[in-house]
Order: C-alpha cells, then sequence, then structure tokens
C-alpha cells in the first residue's frame, strides 16, 4: 500500500471548512466514514495475519454470563465516562477563545485513532517500523520549514515543548563543555595538534586555550573539533569512549569542577542560561533538572512589545564577558505564552556573530517556538522556496499582518542551533505532539545512550530514536497523527500558512472591537497588538481605588468566564488570565498600569498587573459562514459579566 497521499496542488489550496470537524459536528460523515474505515482495516489485518491460528474468542462464549456481565461493564463505564467528559471545555467552539487549544484537524485524529489501535512505541524501528520512519519524515519537514540543511539537521517528536526544550539545553549544555572534554581525552590519546576554530575565526591548539576560551568555542567548531578527534584516533568507538570518559555528562558536576579548579588558576563563575522575561516556565525546571540551577537562568528585560530587549540582551552579554561568566545558551521566544510575543530572533543572532567577533563570545542559539513555530509556514511558497516578505504581506491585505519585524524573526529561525515547535499547539493535532530540531545531527553522538535490548547491530542509526532523546516510550500513533495532517495540509503558505493567518485576522478583528468600544464606564486597557493571535487586556474602573482591587476585579471576571474541576457551569464565552508579575516583566508593564491610572509604586505594591487573556484559534471567528458574529457576542457577554462582578464585589 502507498504511503503518500495525493496532495492539492498549489493553486487550488484546501478549503479550511474541509480540514476540521466542525463546532456543530458538521463532517460527521466524512469522520465517521473515515473512522470506521481504519477500524475495519485494522480488523481485516487481524484475520488475516496466519488464519490458520483460528479463533481465541469462540461465539458460545459471548453468551456466558459471565462475559455478559463483562462487556456489559465495559458499556456502562463508557456511558459514565463519557458524560463526565461534558464537563470539559469546548475547545472546538467560536466561543472559546481561552487556552491553546481548539479544534483538530480531522486528519490528524483520524491518522492517530487508525494508528493507536497498533499502539506502536516509536522507540526503536524493532519496534515500530513504520511511524518510527513516519516520524524521521516529519522531523524532516519541520526542520526545512526552518530553514535547516536536509542533509545537516536531526530531529524528532516529543511529548510537548517542556521535553523539546530540556532537550535543547541538555545538547547545549554537553556541547558548550565539550571542548574541555576534548582537550582532556587528546592528552590522553597523546595527540598534541588538535585545533580549534575560535569566535574570531582563528585556528589555535586545545591546549594552549584558557578555560575561558575553551568555554567559548562556537557550538560548531566544537563538533569539527570533535570530527577532528575521531579521525586522528582513528577508532570512532574508542574516540567517543574518551571524549565520554572526561565529560561534564560522564563525570557529573561536583567531579567535573574539581578537575577544571586544580587545573586551572582561573576558575569561572558558574555558566548561565539567558531567556527573555516571557519565558516559559519549563526553563526553570529545566535548569533545575539538568543541575545548572535556576539561580543560573537570567531573565532578560523586554520591552513594551513584550519582545526580548536586544539592547538589553547586549548589556547582559557584555556584563557576563567582564566577569568571564560563561552563556551555556540564549533562548529567544517566537510566540510567548501569555502575549504570544515574538522576539527578533535576526536581531539576537546577528548580535550574537558580532559580539563573537568582538568579544569572543560564544554560546548555543535556541527558539522557544512552542507556540509560534508553524507561522513559519508563510514564509514559504509550494515548493519549499523563501518567499518575500511582500508576498507575505499581500496574502493578508488589508491585514498588516505580520509586521516585517515578525517575518523577519520567521526567516532567522535557520540561524539558530536548535528549535522547539508543538505540533499540539498551532498545529490543531492531538496531545502528545511537540518537537525538537538541531541544525546539526553530530550532536546526537553527545547525549545517545545504547540500551543492547533495543538497539543492534546492523540497523540504520538514525531509526533508533530512543538511544538519542531523552523519553524511552513514545506513541506511534503521535507521529502518524502529525504526518496525516501535514500530508493534507502542507506546511507552506497555501496550507498551514493561510490556516495560522485567518487566526491572525481574527486576533486583529478582536483587538480592534475591543479598542473601539463603548465601554464607559469601564475602561480597557490593550496590551499591543499581538504578533500572532492573543489578545490581553486589563479592565479598570473608576470606583476601583488600587491596583490590588483592579486585579482582583479581573480574577472575578475571568472566573465567570472559565471553569473549574469542581464545576459543571457552561459560560457564554470562555478566556484565561495571566499576571504581568513586576518581578519578571519589570518597566515593560508600566505603560498598562499607568492607563490604569496607577503607579510604579502601586505596581511594585501589587506585585503586577492581571490581565484577561484571549487565544484565537479558531479560523472561523471573523467568517461569513459563522450565524453568530462571535466577536460582537463575546464583547456584549464581557459587558454584562464587569457589571454583574462589579455590583457582586466585597
Amino acid at each position: 500500500m502507498s504511503t503518500h497521499l495525493r496532495q492539492l496542488p498549489a493553486s487550488a489550496p484546501p478549503d479550511l471548512g474541509a480540514l476540521f470537524l466542525g463546532p456543530k459536528g458538521e463532517n460527521a460523515d466524512t469522520f465517521e466514514r473515515l473512522l470506521l474505515e481504519a477500524f475495519r482495516d485494522h480488523i481485516f489485518w487481524r484475520r488475516n495475519l496466519h488464519p490458520e491460528d483460528g479463533f481465541l474468542i469462540q461465539e458460545a462464549d459471548k453468551r456466558a454470563p459471565a462475559y455478559e456481565e463483562s462487556t456489559s461493564l465495559l458499556a456502562q463505564e463508557l456511558m459514565g465516562l463519557l458524560s463526565q467528559l461534558k464537563g470539559g471545555v469546548p475547545a472546538f467552539s467560536s466561543r472559546y477563545i481561552g487556552h491553546m487549544c481548539s479544534d483538530l484537524t480531522m486528519a490528524s485524529l483520524i491518522g492517530y485513532f487508525a494508528t493507536m489501535l497498533y499502539n506502536p512505541n516509536n522507540v526503536s524501528a524493532e519496534a515500530s517500523p513504520v511511524t518510527t520512519r513516519l516520524e524521521l519524515e516529519v522531523a524532516g519537514q519541520l526542520a526545512r520549514m526552518v530553514g535547516y540543511a536536509p542533509e545537516r539537521y536531526w530531529g524528532h517528536l516529543t511529548s510537548g515543548g517542556t521535553v523539546a526544550n530540556f532537550e535543547a539545553l541538555w545538547v547545549a549544555r554537553n556541547v558548550k563543555y565539550l571542548p574541555v572534554s576534548l582537550r582532556h581525552a587528546a592528552e590522553e590519546a597523546g595527540l598534541r595538534k588538535l585545533e580549534v576554530r575560535l569566535p574570531d575565526g582563528r585556528e589555535r591548539p586545545l591546549r594552549e586555550l584558557s578555560l575561558w576560551q575553551l568555554l567559548n568555542v562556537p557550538p560548531e567548531a566544537a563538533l569539527d573539533a570533535l570530527e577532528r578527534f575521531r579521525s586522528q584516533v582513528g577508532d570512532s568507538g574508542r574516540a567517543m569512549a574518551l571524549v565520554m570518559r572526561h565529560s561534564l555528562a560522564g563525570l557529573g558536576y561536583q567531579e567535573f569542577g574539581l578537575r577544571l579548579a586544580s587545573e586551572f588558576q582561573d576558575a569561572l563563575p558558574p555558566g548561565i542560561v539567558l531567556v527573555p522575561s516571557t519565558a516559559h516556565y519549563s526553563w526553570e525546571k529545566t535548569c533545575r533538572a539538568l543541575g545548572i540551577g535556576s539561580r543560573q537562568l537570567v531573565h532578560v528585560p523586554v520591552d513594551t512589545n513584550f519582545r526580548m530587549s536586544p539592547a538589553a540582551l547586549e548589556d547582559t552579554l557584555r556584563t557576563l564577558a567582564v566577569r568571564q561568566q560563561p552563556v551555556i545558551a540564549c533562548v529567544a521566544v517566537i510566540g510567548s505564552t501569555e502575549e504570544s510575543a515574538v522576539d527578533r530572533l535576526d536581531q539576537i543572532a546577528d548580535l550574537r556573530e558580532r559580539l563573537g567577533r568582538e568579544l569572543g563570545l560564544a554560546f548555543h542559539l535556541h527558539a522557544d517556538a512552542a507556540w509560534g513555530g508553524y507561522a513559519a509556514s508563510i514564509t514559504r511558497g509550494a515548493g519549499g522556496e523563501r518567499r518575500t516578505y511582500e508576498e507575505t504581506l499581500a496574502d493578508y491585505t488589508p491585514e498588516a499582518w505580520p509586521s516585517e519585524g515578525v517575518y523577519r524573526a520567521l526567516c532567522a529561525l535557520e540561524r539558530t542551533d536548535s528549535v522547539t515547535i508543538d505540533p499540539h499547539k498551532l498545529g490543531y493535532m492531538p496531545y502528545p505532539a511537540g518537537s525538537i530540531s538541531f541544525r546539526d545531527k553530530r550532536v546526537r553522538d553527545l547525549v545517545s545512550v545504547e540500551a543492547p535490548y533495543l538497539f543492534h547491530a546492523g540497523g540504520h542509526e538514525s531509526a533508533y530514536l530512543g538511544r538519542s532523546i531523552f523519553e524511552g516510550s513514545k506513541p506511534g500513533a503521535a507521529a502518524a497523527a502529525v504526518w496525516m495532517s501535514h500530508k493534507v495540509l502542507p506546511l507552506d503558505a497555501t496550507g498551514y500558512g493561510r490556516l495560522v493567518g485567518e487566526t491572525a485576522k481574527g486576533t486583529m478583528a478582536l483587538h480592534r472591537r475591543i479598542a473601539s468600544g463603548d465601554w464607559a464606564p469601564f475602561k480597557p486597557v490593550l496590551l499591543p497588538p499581538s504578533d500572532l493571535n492573543i489578545v490581553c487586556f486589563a479592565m479598570g474602573h473608576p470606583t476601583l481605588e488600587t491596583l490590588e482591587e483592579t486585579n482582583a476585579f479581573v480574577d472575578r471576571i475571568y472566573r465567570a468566564l472559565s471553569v473549574g474541576p469542581d464545576t459543571m457551569k457552561r459560560p457564554d464565552y470562555y478566556v484565561t488570565k495571566t499576571v504581568l508579575r513586576a518581578a519578571e516583566y519589570g518597566r515593560a508593564a508600566l505603560p498598562i498600569v499607568d492607563r490604569l491610572g496607577f503607579t510604579p509604586a502601586d505596581y511594585d505594591r501589587a506585585g503586577g498587573v492581571a490581565v484577561l487573556r484571549c487565544t484565537v484559534m479558531d479560523p472561523f471567528l471573523t467568517s461569513r459562514r459563522q450565524k453568530v458574529d462571535h466577536v460582537r457576542g463575546f464583547i456584549q457577554t464581557l459587558g454584562e459579566v464587569m457589571r454583574a462582578q462589579l455590583d457582586a464585589r466585597g
């Protein structure tokens, strides 16, 4: 059976209405037919695999009282589960503008269901020969979308962005300290001429470098040096064993640190990880789990558009260079969780190159594009070519989206060392489906661990995912879901780019309607227009005399427009909220505080400013297909809820 589906020609982009089950189950017939086809095909496979084996369960067995009781119990418990599930949130509806979840593509749901029946575990091609191949195809598609060279990248799916970010920093740390390991391994091997390239382009022998220079070898240059070392040793397996014996991963922080202290008199401060103030909380968890330490996670200030400030980043890097404190990695966010802000990755990459030449600095550059990664599809033509900004902008006229800065940031993904993208966010696919992509596949050797019962000689190394990833078991059904969705909706401007673009249009429409509405005496204070598709706003009122009262009012609105684990209520519309905490956002949130009528002192005392958060993932929010104007409906509902909550305070 062919594994390739016919794709629509570029001249006939897919109808977005045909992609989803629909808020009223409009495509139920198609969905049911395909699900039944998948189920029947699976049963056909079971019945025709060695038919001589016969039937284990006989028809007479099904009439036994115990059998009937067991199937009745199964049906009864299913009915109970279905009843409980109705207490969840209707993410499929245009009325849901809360968290980063939505209706899912039918292709991904059907692909997941069909493959789930086979239950492949994508840890090894031996356990999952088909879905491992599909996962590697998907990894290649995502890598090509961001611009990594097909012959050099390495990538795979994960359970989500947290694990993907963990792997990125895991690799970054091991590459950062690789030159130190190589120096010791070369000494043991009796190699005295192993050279490495420094940030200024000079080649120097490893044994002549200071610790500061060893910890500022560019990632690609460190991997080049590893390749030279393996070539000079002659036996690749022995070479890697030598390197790992002297590595941080092999020795652990305590023993590795003791060796540095004994060899280098100028022991350096601990390595730092730089993230913007908007970074996801997974980065703190990752720093703790890897032993880097949450105290070494440094938040770089963001500007009033909630993007990492390149000027603040430069100041931070220069200060660290003076202190000779190494930077393990710098993380740029492509779609922050609270605001969907897109950091100017192009400017950050320029800064890395410039300070490398000027100060000798080098570090791993990672893009946490868990939320916004699929937006990179807007920059790709049907043949994979890069589209110009003018071509991209023309697709969304008269809306002025994306901004040129967002476009340039998305194009700059190709200049990173690694990228996290979550298909289960803007890919509209079922959990779990995150992904990690590395620009240089040689990093696998620094994290690979053998498992003799899984990985055997003679197989293709890229097929044995488990040896080079953090997770030990992972559903092949997730890989099939992503693969199917990419087949139906390609990663270019006609496919996912169109889907993401429609959500951006809806976001801008919602932002405009809130900004232009007559809210008196209430006072909405909007954050700047979203880079992608989140609208955030605070809400003031003349009778709310303190920022604490204002924050509490926003919290009451949020509770009225959301559900919790112990409630079965059904709000007309759903939102979430967040708090722009003073300790993290600093001066970036002060314009909002000022427009609410409060001072920086009020902001510090309250600890932050609460904002309602609307995530627009519905591509039909402003579509003429809608019988109800949900933007207007939400604004009307919001007004009613605000008046009720203001009257109910105290």
